[in-house]
């Protein structure tokens, strides 16, 4: 069921989208699988409708470190499947109880938003999301050893009072998440913050990176980058 669900984009530098095209990019995330010479870094988890851990055995052997951005729905759903589970510390009680209203699906998610379901026979009133709570706690500045690459952990709050990104200075990869993408956002949500929304996407567009993976819509490349964050930037303002 699960590898039939997912849709599995290769990059360069080792590194793999992971989409649910059945639902649309409001409703559904991107999870993105790096690859290291020892470890692998797996950002999100999806929806949680179709098992995702042997859609990244299938692309890995490797041990896989699994980084939760944040703890909306469409991030979290699979955060279960993986023992090595990292998060930062402000969002730790929802992933204990991650209700509708915690997690933000209920009145959100709902069977209309699938074009089509795992199986045939998937009942969407059964969806719930399952209790995993971190293993590990990641702060601002945080480094993952990979072997061969280093990734950077970077606290952007805004969308969420915990919402982690991810740079690789050595790629110029940053995955932004929620923080930054080239579509609608939402700084309007219990737990959001606007002022340090605003912080955050100054701190992305400062990086240099060369390349945006964000959690929703697009790549970016870097002066489309840099554009989209003024435009997202100047919405704040309004």
């Amino acid at each position: 069921m699960g590898q039939d669900w997912f849709e599995i984009t290769p990059f360069p530098d080792r590194i793999f989208r992971i989409s649910e095209p059945a639902l649309g990019p409001l409703h559904g995330s991107h999870s993105w699988l790096v690859l290291g010479d020892h470890k692998a870094l797996l950002i999100d988890t999806g929806v949680g409708v179709a098992p995702l851990a042997p859609v990244i055995t299938s692309l890995t052997r490797l041990p896989v470190i699994c980084i939760l951005s944040h703890t909306h729905y469409d991030h979290i759903g699979g955060a279960h499947e993986f023992a090595d589970r990292r998060m930062h510390w402000a969002e730790i009680e929802i992933m204990a109880n991650p209700t509708p209203e915690l997690t933000f699906w209920g009145g959100w998610l709902t069977a209309d938003s699938f074009t089509y379901f795992p199986s045939p026979d998937y009942d969407f009133a059964g969806y719930a999301l399952k209790p995993a709570l971190p293993t590990g706690l990641l702060h601002d500045g945080d480094t993952i050893d990979l072997g061969g690459r280093l990734l950077e952990v970077l606290h952007v709050p805004g969308h969420s009072p915990g919402l982690l990104a991810v740079y690789e200075t050595e790629t110029g990869a940053l995955f932004s998440t929620d923080a930054l993408y080239d579509g609608e956002m939402f700084f309007n949500l219990r737990g959001s913050n606007t002022e340090a929304a605003r912080d955050s996407l100054r701190r992305l567009a400062g990086l240099g990176a060369r390349v945006l993976y964000p959690g929703h819509y697009e790549n970016l490349d870097a002066e489309t980058l840099v554009r989209v964050a003024q435009s997202q930037l100047a919405q704040l303002e309004r």
